[in-house]
């Protein structure tokens, strides 16, 4: 079995301060064109890791942290297509999706 297609999240500390850390970590090396179609390479995920523990002085795995990055992708596509559905939107006070009851009911459907 191929140790990557295992989810690890539970055998992982993923406070929110580390999480956070992780997202700026990976977004900035989005930013540097780093990301490879949808990966990054073997060289840029141990960087990765080094710059997490520096931050987090909690030390993660290539495996945990594409299992994490595939995990926060998939909830990232969920909110995304949840928003853009018609009636639905985004609360910046409260941090909350907002829709009417006649919304959800269609939604859930």
């Amino acid at each position: 079995m191929d140790p990557y297609d295992v989810d690890v999240e539970d055998k992982a500390d993923w406070s929110s301060r580390t999480e956070n850390a992780f997202i700026r970590i990976v977004h900035d090396h989005v930013k540097k064109g780093d990301l490879q179609t949808s990966t990054f390479t073997k060289k840029i995920w141990t960087t990765i890791s080094d710059e997490l523990f520096e931050q987090s002085h909690k030390r993660f795995n290539v495996g945990q942290l594409k299992s994490k990055f595939n995990r926060l992708y998939k909830k990232h596509r969920e909110f995304s297509d949840l928003v853009a559905h018609t009636g639905f939107g985004w609360d910046l006070i409260s941090n909350t999706v907002t829709a009417s009851e006649a919304v959800w009911a269609e939604y859930i459907k």
